[in-house]
């Protein structure tokens, strides 16, 4: 009978340790990594436009009958918007803890797109008779040549978090400072034009360029709620933010830049969630 007491006793000590344990690991420990999906909207980083790019090539169309370039519209805040999506993924964000409440973060995403260019291809034949259009099957039709077209677009975040503690061993609330850093890119170039009325080949133009970026730091908010050991769902909020935006766009070779910034504060601003694995 005492045997069996001390077995009882035994495996009820063993199980309440092991549920003590079971309760602290849901936690960060110091050495722990963890990845995580952000889901929001994604900060406006490529805030250059095809016509602010293209403008020196357009005069007709963009530009002033005087030659003056029309002036760049001001960049888009990457700080705030009244709009948003759960289900648009805006990046990923890693996580090293240094100490149980201590942790290194870093989140990120880019993009880079681009379209070769397609030269003109020339009619072959004659299009049209004495003013009118030639029967179909008499001549082979062109095309008008294709601008290339590069775009690039990143975005990083760099920074710390705290994590405080809690009365509930799976909700894990923070607080972090981030430096926050954007960048875009759109360059635009000719191919082969064709040739005019005279058989003289059409120059092309200079390669055009236009640049987007953002620096600027954050106080962010947070809180994560492990729905299993490794597993956790997490919600967060930038408390404060400023972001300096600024873009330059280079209409022609030997051309000075041409110039305009926005300086953008916002509060309680950005607000996402996030699904992530601790391991």
């Amino acid at each position: 009978m005492r045997k069996i007491k001390m077995s009882w006793t035994l495996m009820v000590t063993m199980f309440l340790l092991a549920g003590g344990v079971m309760a602290q690991s849901f936690g960060p420990q110091a050495g722990d990594k963890s990845m995580a999906l952000r889901f929001g909207r994604a900060v406006s980083f490529g805030d250059v436009q095809y016509a602010e790019v293209n403008s020196a090539v357009n005069e007709s169309e963009y530009w002033n009958f005087d030659g003056v370039a029309p002036s760049l519209s001001a960049p888009s805040s990457s700080g705030f918007s009244t709009q948003n999506s759960m289900t648009n993924m805006i990046g990923v964000e890693a996580k090293y803890f240094i100490t149980s409440q201590i942790a290194a973060r870093f989140s990120g995403a880019g993009a880079v797109m681009s379209s070769p260019a397609a030269d003109a291809v020339m009619v072959t034949g004659e299009a049209s008779v004495d003013g009118e259009p030639a029967y179909p099957g008499t001549y082979v039709p062109g095309w008008e040549m294709m601008e290339s077209r590069t775009t690039k677009q990143f975005y990083v975040d760099l920074g710390a978090d705290y994590y405080f503690a809690s009365n509930y061993s799976r909700v894990n609330p923070y607080g972090g400072v981030q430096v926050n850093a954007t960048y875009g890119q759109m360059e635009i170039a000719d191919g082969f034009r064709g040739v005019d009325d005279n058989g003289e080949v059409i120059p092309t133009h200079d390669t055009r360029r236009g640049e987007a970026y953002g620096l600027g730091g954050s106080v962010v908010g947070g809180i994560d709620y492990y729905l299993s050991e490794g597993m956790f769902l997490g919600i967060e909020i930038k408390a404060f933010n400023y972001m300096y935006n600024a873009k330059r766009v280079y209409h022609q070779s030997g051309m000075e830049a041409q110039d305009a910034a926005t300086h953008n504060t916002a509060i309680f601003s950005q607000p996402v969630i996030k699904l992530g694995f601790r391991f």
